[in-house]
Parts: C-alpha cells; sequence; structure tokens
C-alpha cells in the first residue's frame, strides 16, 4: 500500500504577471527576481538535494484567455525557484499550473487563505505558488 500525504512546505504569492519561456531576457530575468524575492521570505534554506518536491502554480490574471499559455510560464518560475526552494529544479517530481480568470467564478478546496488575499486587496494579475 502506497500513502500519499501532502504537506504545504511554503505558500508564497509573486504580484505581478509572469513571463512567458519565449519572452525576451530581460523580462524574464526580471520576472524571475521577483519570484526569488517572494521566495526567500519563505524559506531560510533550500530544501536538501535528496529531497523530491511538488510544484503548483495558480496564476490569476483578468482576462485570462487572451495570455500566455500555462505551460511556458511554468519553466521561469522553476528556474527562480532554484538556489531558493530547492537546490537543483531536478528535485521537481511534479508540476501543476492552473490558469483562473479573476472577471469570473473562482472556487478552492482546502487552500491557505492566503492565495485570495491579493484578490481581497485588488490585486488583479499575480501568482501563488506552493511546494508540497
Amino acid at each position: 500500500m502506497t500513502v500519499v500525504i501532502r504537506r504545504i512546505r511554503h505558500a508564497f504569492p509573486v504580484i505581478g504577471s509572469p513571463v512567458s519561456l519565449q519572452s525576451s531576457h530581460r523580462s524574464k530575468q526580471q520576472f524571475q527576481q521577483l519570484v526569488a524575492q517572494a521566495a526567500s521570505k519563505s524559506v531560510a534554506s533550500p530544501i536538501k538535494d535528496k529531497e523530491r518536491v511538488k510544484v503548483e502554480i495558480d496564476w490569476f490574471s483578468e482576462g485570462i484567455k487572451n495570455k500566455p499559455d500555462a505551460d511556458n510560464i511554468a519553466k521561469p518560475i522553476l528556474d527562480a525557484l532554484k538556489g531558493v526552494i530547492y537546490s537543483d529544479d531536478k528535485q521537481v517530481e511534479s508540476l501543476t499550473v492552473r490558469k483562473h480568470d479573476t472577471l469570473g467564478v473562482i472556487s478552492f478546496w482546502e487552500e491557505p487563505l492566503s492565495i485570495v488575499e491579493p484578490l481581497l486587496d485588488g490585486i488583479k494579475d499575480y501568482i501563488f505558488v506552493r511546494i508540497y
């Protein structure tokens, strides 16, 4: 029998619109700095090399259908977390990326309240990252 226990190790918002894998080097670098800064507030040191992690990214934006594909925003975020949350992105054993249009109804089940705090503050474009 296999038992899977999911425990959030780190969860944090990154205010601003994510960049696509195809974005310019400069905009990618600026966004990755934002991600690394937000992540560093939730962790003292990276998760050890031998430990595996699961990453979930929720992207909240007004009018999401004209935005980049979810798969294209994942790699810059994962790269930004390297050295901050985990030592190497080879530690990521699963990845989930979801887009949410803030003009519609958004529902959650068993999520931390902090996932919607930016929305409650009037912020309409951000990502929320969870590391398990």
